[in-house]
């Protein structure tokens, strides 16, 4: 569980996929999101974001591409203060700054965005740029896990099978680890296979029904 699974400023170009509402088709030139963005338009803002940080249509340059999310950021705009909190946490653009990176990350997660809410709870669980509070992290690996964030699912099920930051729940925690694990995350299946072997059959009929649900 930790940032972006070894490689954090991947994010930026698997966002582009992966987080829905993100992403823009560009049909305008970026000369006019350029005007439009200077203009304080928060969508022109964040697409430039997005594009000095991917070299779309302009030379990549990670620093123009930090100045801008966090333009668009200090506007409100949820997906940019990710990639804010994204860009402080890789120190790319920005200096390093994990306190930084999670203030950012909260901000977004209070917003209800699954990206920021995961990075908020592991952030909590890990004690990285605030302090270590795991049973918090559990409240919101659930939030983000139940809009569909994949780690998450993962993530709070281990905690609920060990244990950590509260009761140990083997039904809650294999049942999120199943609905990971059917969602194509390998990790998941791999301990899934090892922990239902310590289920009844009522039991594991009983986490398959839930996980269905999750």
């Amino acid at each position: 569980m930790s940032f972006l699974r070894g490689n954090p400023f991947g994010i930026l170009l698997i966002a582009l996929l992966m987080l829905s509402g993100c992403v823009t088709t560009v049909s305008k030139s970026t000369s006019q999101i350029m005007t439009k963005a200077e203009q304080g338009d928060v969508q022109a803002q964040y697409q430039l974001g997005l594009n000095y940080t991917n070299g779309l249509g302009v030379s990549q340059d990670y620093t123009k591409g930090a100045q801008w999310f966090l333009k668009a950021a200090q506007q409100g705009k949820a997906d940019a203060q990710f990639m804010t909190g994204a860009a402080y946490a890789a120190g790319r653009g920005v200096p390093r700054d994990e306190r930084m990176a999670y203030e950012w990350f909260d901000k977004a997660a209070n917003q209800g965005h699954p990206a920021a809410l995961y990075q908020k709870a592991d952030a909590l669980a890990n004690g990285r740029g605030v302090a270590k509070d795991v049973a918090a992290s559990r409240k919101f690996y659930e939030k983000a896990a139940r809009l569909g964030h994949l780690e998450s699912k993962y993530s709070l099920g281990v905690l609920l099978l060990t244990g950590r930051g509260g009761k140990s729940d083997k039904i809650m925690g294999n049942a999120w680890i199943l609905a990971a694990a059917n969602k194509g995350h390998k990790e998941a299946l791999t301990l899934f296979e090892t922990t239902s072997k310590k289920l009844s059959s009522k039991q594991l009929s009983k986490v398959k029904t839930l996980a269905k649900k999750l």
